[in-house]
């Protein structure tokens, strides 16, 4: 009997605690990826030179190039992580940090499971921020 109640309500709260899960995941997820543009901006004012950062949605990378393509960091976001994102995506794919943090457009970064959503905004002024929607 009390083994039944237990089986009973671990079955209810599994659905939840995975819900709860996927959603830490990406809000996780979001914040690495704010980071890593305050990282193209500290790498571009500290070598001078404008940091080109390209996001591969079927890869589901972000990576930090100098001019000169030596790559600075490849961040995974897909499976093979710690994030385990169904869907990444940028929109545009290349954006280039400037010495001054600033920016050569606008990108947004989505983040989601299908129900849950975040994006990532840099601004051409080099302003980051996670769109909560």
């Amino acid at each position: 009997m009390v083994l039944l109640v237990v089986v009973i309500v671990v079955a209810s709260l599994t659905p939840a605690l995975s819900r709860q899960l996927t959603h830490s995941r990406i809000n996780r997820a979001a914040s690495v990826c704010v980071a890593d543009f305050y990282m193209a901006q500290a790498f571009a004012a500290r070598y001078r030179q404008p940091v080109r950062v390209v996001f591969d949605s079927t890869a589901k990378t972000a990576t930090l190039k100098l001019p000169n393509d030596s790559t600075l960091l490849v961040r995974s976001y897909g499976s093979e992580s710690a994030f385990k994102l169904p869907t990444f995506s940028a929109s545009p794919t290349v954006v280039q940090v400037l010495p001054s943090g600033l920016a050569n457009t606008a990108i947004t970064v989505r983040m989601t499971d299908g129900t849950f959503l975040r994006q990532v905004r840099m601004s051409r002024a080099g302003q980051i921020r996670v769109l909560r929607s």
